[in-house]
């Protein structure tokens, strides 16, 4: 449910608070409580993910667990499997209960481990993504933004604040997160009864910004029909600037006109017109290093950023990776194979959320009437997680994101350059283990003692076809 967040009209004093008033505001600021959200378990994703908030003292995790985290669905997941610890500074740490299938933090095998904030926990073939995350979690309506992580929930939450006022809001985010689907958001909230319109200014040629931006009279030059340009033809809605740190330099001062006098002059004309427009803009470049650099001006940066809003790149909520894919996939939809789901979320998503549909319509395309959708289908663009190496050996470590002994990550070095290197076995011998095994790639890794990244290599060198080991 939406948490109301009580705020100022423009223009209006807030109410002075007492000091009793500020303090449980500012503690309540501070506390992250650990949570963790369960994306994957047994044999498919779960849209929406089941969240689990861990007790205090020790929380069991396994397939047989009378309280604490249970994972029923999951085979491979020991009876008791792991065990969650969180001490009196609130820290969180798992420690394997010798598990069959060991305990994963972020691809790597561990006996115990201090967990931290986006970590990705595997127990069996169930993933958990571990949140510190704020309490109260704010959070609101805005049906056209997915995703349970922290960082959209605020985002939806200030949606929510922003839409009904007046001010520009800048956009701060990488390539692909959708800043045009939460610019739209921020219009649907506005209640404008205008159109939304958007522009990628570093499409628009330098000769033509002025032009298209502000419109143009007929004969303003040889052969130009009037047109009413951008601004007008979003006139009582909001027009939508992506990319505005790519904006000419020669159309930026006449940009800042516009925005504090709400008219616009068209190209030929004396007599500049009014227009009602609601201005979102968005830009991937460190605006503040391009005005250090001359390359864009402060005072339409200071107009632009009245309310900036953050979007986490898709790397930074791991938990909102399968529920995406699950959109994108559409229905029906085939099962999701263990190796794909841990794969998916380990991968860095460079691309982010536009990266996730297109990986969707490979899956599509490639997957056809199969049942499950393994990482073999999409190996060539995603790939095993380099990062995970599931035939290690157990390590017991404060850390699970870096060995604290230089010279064993010398040694597992040396051991992943060996992996790389070494031969594939005769296809005879890799349609055994396929059969074995029953063409479950992570378990052919494990009997092997080499990386998943490994396996499908040999599975490619042969061209082998893994889904009839499954049948």
């Amino acid at each position: 449910m939406p948490q109301d967040v009580p705020t100022s009209r423009p223009g209006e004093v807030p109410l002075a608070a007492t000091t009793e008033e500020k303090a449980p505001a500012i503690l309540r600021s501070l506390l992250r409580v650990f949570r963790l959200r369960l994306v994957y378990s047994g044999d498919d994703l779960l849209n929406p993910p089941v969240l689990f908030t861990p007790s205090r003292g020790a929380t069991p995790m396994g397939r047989e667990v009378r309280s604490g985290i249970a994972l029923p669905r999951d085979a491979r997941a020991s009876r008791l499997h792991a065990t969650l610890h969180t001490d009196a500074l609130g820290r969180l740490r798992v420690v394997d209960e010798k598990s069959r299938n060991g305990t994963y933090v972020n691809g790597r095998r561990i006996e115990e481990a201090l967990l931290d904030d986006g970590d990705v926990l595997s127990i069996g073939d169930s993933y958990l993504v571990v949140r510190a995350e704020p309490e109260p979690q704010a959070d609101a309506p805005v049906p056209s933004l997915l995703g349970d992580a922290p960082s959209m929930c605020t985002l939806r939450a200030a949606i929510h604040r922003v839409g009904p006022t007046e001010v520009t809001v800048l956009l701060l985010a990488e390539s692909g997160c959708g800043k045009e689907v939460v610019a739209r958001a921020v219009h649907d909230a506005s209640k404008r009864r205008g159109p939304f319109v958007a522009v990628n200014c570093s499409a628009i040629p330098e000769s033509l910004a002025e032009s298209q931006l502000f419109g143009h009279l007929a004969n303003a030059f040889s052969g130009a029909v009037a047109r009413p340009g951008l601004f007008r033809a979003a006139d009582g809605g909001t027009l939508f600037l992506d990319e505005v740190g790519d904006l000419p330099q020669g159309v930026q001062p006449k940009l800042l006109r516009v925005l504090q006098d709400r008219m616009v002059l068209p190209v030929g004309a004396t007599t500049p017109v009014a227009c009602d427009v609601r201005i979102v803009a968005a830009t991937n470049r460190d605006l503040t290093a391009d005005i250090a650099a001359h390359r864009f001006r402060g005072d339409l940066f200071a107009r632009l950023s009245e309310f900036p809003l953050g979007i986490a790149p898709l790397r930074e909520r791991r938990e909102d990776v399968l529920p995406l894919l699950d959109h994108a996939l559409g229905r029906p939809r085939a099962r999701i194979s263990s190796a794909l789901a841990e794969a998916l979320l380990l991968h860095p998503w460079p691309f982010n959320v536009r990266e996730v549909f297109a990986l969707a319509a490979q899956l599509r395309i490639r997957g056809g009437d199969a049942g499950v959708l393994d990482l073999e289908l999409v190996a060539d663009r995603l790939g095993p997680p380099s990062s995970a190496a599931p035939a290690a050996p157990p390590t017991t470590t404060s850390d699970a994101h870096a060995s604290s002994d230089p010279a064993l990550a010398s040694e597992e070095d040396a051991s992943n350059a060996a992996d790389e290197r070494e031969p594939p076995p005769d296809r005879a011998q890799l349609e055994e283990l396929l059969r074995t095994h029953r063409g479950v790639v992570a378990d052919i890794a494990r009997a092997t003692r080499r990386s998943r990244k490994q396996i499908y290599r040999w599975i490619a060198h042969h061209d082998l076809d893994v889904q009839r080991f499954r049948r």
